[in-house]
């Protein structure tokens, strides 16, 4: 989680050779259901979060296809159709400057009746929770609870935007790939961007600067739907509600607003149960909700709305005409 893909770092620090840690974390562990990503300080960058909770107006499949329309240009990182408030939870990053303009843009989609309502809130910070070791057992790939020793900690740390982010597009097109691939190396990263590797090298180490962690993550590879339930807990208690969630090991993602706290988990299913007992007898939660699958998409920072003369763009003035005509054209493809 500290060193990512550095094979030599972490086999110098563990005393297991490059060779093992090189298998151990590009073929055992995905074996195992686990995967690394780079976790990525927004805050660095010069964009803040927004958790933006929208009814829609619209069958869910048709409002998932307008929402990947504003995953490619109008700077959303995530949504999920929560099945109990049958409402999309969205995640907006955009430089805060915009956010008048945002809010417009989302006033416009109501007033179309694209969407019947939306909340806007400001995110403190999302990220991700470091991957529990000592309740997982790396040889059989399963995990080993124990509901009675639970006493883990993990420091807040708030995203604050960067004035004047010291990145250009090059870097962001680096961090893209990461996204995508960790491990991927400085040769692929040349030759899929089109640069020197040289170029690549140097911006590698700008780029980089925006990872706070490699966060791991487990999903078992087989069936996932019948071995593990996909939750999202949310609660207005947020001090006493976050000292009993990051106990639970099944949590990968926190975030908080000013009111609410609200982590995402994948509880597998025989231990279901016990979790939620835990969870409702050690803190007030306000609601659990569990995510549609089908209608639930990440993505990544967004590259093409940043300009190195002009710095992040503002493309909330598009005419909702325009984004009715793109989301009609792929519903045709």
């Amino acid at each position: 989680m500290k060193y990512g893909p550095k094979y030599a770092k972490i086999s110098k620090e563990t005393g297991v050779p490059t060779a093992t840690v090189r298998y151990i974390l590009t073929k055992r562990f995905p074996k195992l259901g686990l995967s690394v990503r780079a976790a990525i300080n927004c805050g660095f960058l010069g964009l803040q979060r927004y958790l933006v909770m929208i009814e829609p107006a619209l069958p869910p499949k048709f409002t998932s296809n307008l929402l990947n329309v504003f995953g490619e240009f109008m700077y959303l990182t995530y949504y999920t159709y929560l099945t109990r408030q049958r409402k999309f939870m969205t995640i907006f990053t955009l430089p805060p400057k915009y956010f008048n303009s945002f809010v417009e843009f989302l006033n416009q989609l109501k007033f179309a009746n694209i969407i019947a309502n939306f909340e806007v809130n400001r995110l403190f910070y999302m990220r991700g929770l470091p991957f529990r070791v000592d309740c997982f057992d790396f040889r059989e790939g399963v995990w080993k609870q124990n509901w009675k020793e639970r006493d883990s900690w993990v420091p807040e740390v708030y995203e604050v935007p960067a004035r004047n982010p010291d990145i250009s597009k090059i870097d962001l097109l680096i961090l893209k790939e990461l996204r995508k691939n960790v491990f991927v190396k400085y040769v692929d990263l040349a030759r899929i961007l089109k640069l020197t590797r040289q170029t690549v090298k140097r911006h590698f180490e700008s780029a980089i600067r925006a990872i706070y962690m490699y966060a791991i993550s487990w999903a078992p590879p087989w069936n996932p739907e019948t071995i593990a339930t996909p939750v999202i807990a949310v609660s207005h208690d947020v001090e006493k509600a976050r000292r009993v969630l990051i106990n639970i090991p099944y949590g990968f993602t926190e975030m908080r607003t000013d009111n609410r706290y609200i982590t995402f988990s994948l509880i597998p299913s025989i231990d279901f149960y016990k979790t939620i007992k835990y969870v409702n007898t050690r803190a007030a939660i306000s609601d659990i909700d569990f995510p549609d699958m089908d209608n639930t998409l990440s993505f990544g920072i967004h590259p093409n709305l940043y300009s190195d003369k002009s710095g992040w763009l503002n493309p909330f003035d598009i005419g909702i005409e325009k984004i009715l005509e793109e989301v009609g054209c792929r519903g045709h493809r």
